[in-house]
């Protein structure tokens, strides 16, 4: 079950392209599982490329943290309560009991999955897609991985107090309410404030029960500070964007409208667009198939595997060759209308598919944002390039604000700065602390 679902969180989240990152936390991890009840699991440790504040573990010692909560951690011990804390989820078989086969089979399912005859769930395809990443434990569970993260952390000889801190960290967060920075999980996570005080209270039972005195319990700031110095913080738009209902990919060089007011997500596997009503979405994404593949030959193959269309045409959309159809899904809960479309760019067949059991509302809608996939152009988009942690050291007279007002990023003002340095915006920083900013992109 591991090595399967594996494949599919690096493929649907993408891995950091940073070797000196990855060494550390498996370095970290490998510390951690070492005093854990299952040293002899063949562990992995991988930090996934996703601006979400999260880690989650898989069967088989697969443990992933996300670049977005390397940028809010304030320290390598607290780095050890996360990791400790996933360890956790598997010694305790968490995982196992979660993810059975089924759950798995419909992970990661956006590329070449969209019109697989054997997939009759389309309608839950937004929330499949991101399975991994949001993956959900009983409050009972998350109790229990909070008690083997500070024992782990405590007898790694990392100070287990830290670990609490990263809970207050995450009730700030949840407070401020961004959608891109805490996670749907907090909804079966024991409140922040409730993890705060019994960690607090576990961390000082190891301290005794372990003899531990400050200078054996590391907690080493500066190392994470300086190792995510450069990271990428937030959503990367070289990978995708939306302005309005605009959606660009600079890397990929398209474009593309969707209807108005749809909630769009952009994964590394494909963009859904959903409905407000939840009663239609649209999907695009890259087919896996030889390069060189036509629009015509995609959609005979679809058609041999029984996926015959209703009706069908060859065109061109803004003069990409492309094969536009429609299909009939029939599912266990009745019909499901699908129009797809077929297009040739790049060397590569997009698929841009919208599914709906309400056809006559949604077809022309469907319609109209398919025919405006077009080539992207614009140099200010495709220059485009992401906000990057930078550490700054502090000089005498430094606050926040001062930093924030010289920094000019308007994504994240002094407010945020506090939340990722623990720190009072207008509070004097002492002079040659490290300190997390984020350099503006462009």
């Amino acid at each position: 079950m591991g090595q399967q679902a594996d494949i599919q969180a690096r493929e649907e989240y993408g891995v950091v392209d940073n070797t000196a990152l990855q060494g550390y936390v498996q370095t970290m991890g490998r510390k951690l599982v070492a005093v854990s009840h299952r040293p002899n699991l063949e562990w992995h440790f991988t930090v996934v490329d996703s601006p979400v504040v999260n880690a989650f573990a898989i069967p088989g010692g697969y443990v992933y943290v996300t670049r977005g909560i390397l940028a809010y951690l304030g320290s390598e011990a607290e780095l050890a309560g996360v990791v400790g804390h996933e360890i956790g989820h598997v010694t305790a078989r968490h995982t196992v009991r979660q993810m059975t086969r089924e759950q798995l089979a419909q992970i990661g399912l956006g590329v070449g999955g969209v019109l697989s005859p054997t997939f009759g769930q389309l309608g839950n395809l937004a929330e499949n897609g991101f399975g991994l990443l949001f993956l959900r434990f009983s409050r009972d569970s998350e109790r229990e991985a909070d008690r083997l993260g500070v024992e782990y952390t405590a007898r790694a000889a990392y100070d287990p107090r830290e670990v609490s801190n990263f809970f207050e960290v995450l009730g700030r967060l949840s407070a401020a309410g961004d959608r891109e920075t805490i996670p749907g999980w907090l909804s079966t996570h024991p409140d922040p404030p409730e993890r705060v005080q019994t960690t607090r209270m576990l961390a000082q039972e190891w301290i005794q029960m372990l003899g531990l005195t400050a200078e054996r319990m590391a907690v080493n700031r500066d190392n994470l500070v300086r190792i995510i110095d450069g990271l990428v913080f937030g959503n990367d738009p070289r990978e995708g964007f939306s302005e309005g209902r605009e959606f660009y990919h600079p890397m990929l060089e398209f474009q593309i409208v969707f209807p108005d007011g749809w909630q769009v997500e952009n994964t590394r596997t494909a963009v859904i667009a959903l409905d407000p009503q939840k009663a239609a979405q649209m999907q695009l994404s890259v087919a896996k198939v030889p390069a060189g593949t036509t629009a015509v030959a995609y959609a005979r193959g679809l058609a041999q595997q029984g996926m015959v269309p209703e009706r069908s045409e060859e065109t061109t959309i803004n003069g990409h060759r492309a094969f536009v159809a429609t299909y009939v899904i029939r599912g266990e809960s009745g019909p499901l209308a699908v129009e797809a479309a077929f297009i040739e760019y790049r060397n590569q067949i997009y698929e841009v598919v919208g599914v709906t059991s309400d056809f006559r509302r949604y077809g022309d809608i469907f319609d109209r944002s398919i025919r405006t996939f077009a080539r992207l152009t614009d140099q200010r988009i495709l220059r485009a390039q992401p906000d990057r942690l930078r550490v700054y050291t502090a000089k005498e007279g430094d606050t926040l604000n001062m930093l924030a007002q010289r920094n000019n990023n308007p994504r994240v003002p002094a407010d945020q700065l506090a939340i990722l340095n623990r720190l009072a915006v207008d509070a004097p920083i002492a002079p040659g602390r490290l300190v997390k900013i984020v350099e503006k992109g462009y």
